[in-house]
């Protein structure tokens, strides 16, 4: 057990340097500085830089090291570099990019959910969409609000019968639990949104299903916009180099 608490803090700790700039792009690492900083085997440190060159981070090259890559080569929807950019500088850049991410998505997986759910999960939606209301008139019940609205989400996603756009629900589940909901404040007219979802879904009604939700997520891509404010520019050209066939 305390060894693997050293490898995930070991982990950690390079790959929010690594985010942060604090190794910038091109230094080099070695296992035995991270054998002699963290005091692990030289077996951890293989592993650390393993994962972190899996994560596009780093590469390994034979007579130059283990080198850090630039942004472009990350894979950013992995959840740990998506959590260590949140606890970073980038932290509002994250919030917006998952916002518009999920703001492009939203939608269609609304409509595939009318589609494809299954009686079960229309009525669990109906269901977590109604203690959203409830517990919207309740400012105490906070946390409840925003843990139904996270599982039906999640559900909404699963729903759709497409494994790729439930593989985006993780991300929105680590966002959510890390920074609340995405930027707007609970209240009935936001919480009546999922009712309305529910109910088209529910109904197999896919076009009201898509409506619905466009105007529900545009409402919170609209909060998220104004709280980060312009978005900076990329300095970097996007890498193609995990696309490549």
């Amino acid at each position: 057990m305390a060894s693997a608490q050293l490898h995930h803090a070991a982990l950690d700790e390079i790959g929010q340097e690594i985010v942060d700039g604090v190794r910038p792009v091109g230094s080099v690492l070695t296992l035995a500085d991270l054998e002699q900083r963290f005091v692990v085997s030289r077996t951890v440190a293989r592993e650390i830089m393993r994962i972190l060159e899996a994560l596009g981070m780093v590469r390994s090259r034979r007579r130059v090291g283990i080198t850090i890559r630039p942004r472009s080569s990350w894979n950013v929807l992995d959840p740990l570099v998506v959590r260590w950019r949140l606890a970073g500088a980038e932290h509002d850049r994250v919030l917006l990019d998952v916002t518009e991410l999920r703001a492009s998505l939203q939608p269609m997986a609304a409509e595939l959910a009318a589609r494809n759910a299954t009686p079960e999960q229309r009525q669990r939606l109906s269901e977590l969409a109604d203690e959203i209301v409830r517990t919207s008139r309740q400012p105490e019940k906070a946390s409840a609000m925003a843990e139904a609205e996270l599982d039906f989400n999640t559900l909404l996603l699963r729903a759709t019968a497409n494994e790729l756009f439930f593989g985006f629900s993780g991300m929105v589940r680590l966002v959510q639990r890390l920074d609340g909901p995405a930027g707007v404040e609970p209240g009935l007219v936001w919480a009546e949104r999922y009712r309305r979802i529910a109910g088209a879904v529910a109904a197999g009604d896919a076009e009201t299903a898509r409506i619905a939700s466009r105007a529900q997520v545009a409402q919170g891509l609209a909060a998220m916009a104004t709280r980060v404010g312009p978005r900076p520019t990329l300095t970097e050209p996007p890498s193609t180099d995990d696309w490549s066939v």
